[in-house]
């Protein structure tokens, strides 16, 4: 939990691909989470920018709970 925390705080290193881009591949990259896909390999850039950006983390949040609530 403690280093949970951490990492929002301090953000993960590595290359990120901003709000912009990672906006283009979200649909995808939902899409990809819900059939299980292993995200972190095929979306790595645009998984470590949704750690880093809490923007950008409650809208991935929030259209996978939507997602999820169409398919009910």
């Amino acid at each position: 939990m403690k280093h949970d925390s951490l990492e929002r705080l301090l953000g993960l290193p590595g290359p990120d691909p901003g709000c912009e881009a990672g906006f283009a591949q979200l649909e995808h990259y939902c899409d990809a989470v819900r059939r299980g896909e292993p995200v972190e390999r095929r979306f790595p850039d645009l998984v470590r920018h949704i750690r880093n950006c809490a923007a950008c983390r409650e809208d991935t949040e929030g259209l996978l709970a939507a997602l999820e609530k169409l398919e009910e």
